[in-house]
């Protein structure tokens, strides 16, 4: 039936096709955190766009609004991101809690606004505000990040949660 050419044939096709599969499910380690955003607790740095991390922040304000959120029982993953006076505070409900989430949303909006009235806050918990955020966060650690392509990223963020409501 199979002549002696046409099994090597199928052989190397086979081969072909294993070597395609295995590069394409190996992970380069590009976006490793993001990738793993959504099963696991990310627990990222709080960053501010114009300063940088928390160290120069004013007497950690972006920490302690981490803090403040973190604490609620509901939520397992916060992060937060600053840019003058707007901060995009982004988190992860619990699975057993997420039939509540407006309820969380309004709850940890109140506190936030109580606790810091001088700055707005753009609050969600909404898996593509988080991971976006995430993603600015880490590009916010590179070293020399132009403040105008952060200040963009963010604005970005922005209009994709107007967008949500």
């Amino acid at each position: 039936m199979f002549r002696r050419g046409s099994y090597l044939y199928v052989i190397w096709l086979v081969f072909a096709v294993v070597v395609c599969l295995l590069t394409a499910c190996s992970s380069k380690g590009d976006g490793k955190t993001e990738n793993l955003a959504l099963i696991k607790r990310t627990n990222p740095e709080p960053m501010d766009i114009i300063n940088g991390m928390d160290e120069k922040d004013e007497k950690g304000l972006i920490s302690k609004v981490k803090e403040t959120v973190a604490n609620e029982d509901t939520i397992y993953d916060v992060i937060v991101v600053k840019n003058g006076k707007k901060i995009i505070v982004a988190y992860k409900v619990k699975h057993l809690k997420r039939f509540h989430m407006k309820k969380i949303e309004k709850n940890v909006t109140g506190k936030l606004e109580e606790k810091f009235p001088k700055y707005d806050f753009i609050v969600s918990s909404d898996y593509k505000i988080f991971l976006e955020s995430l993603r600015l966060n880490e590009f916010l650690k590179e070293k020399e990040v132009p403040e105008k392509k952060a200040i963009k990223k963010f604005k970005e963020i922005e209009e994709l949660q107007k967008e949500l409501i």
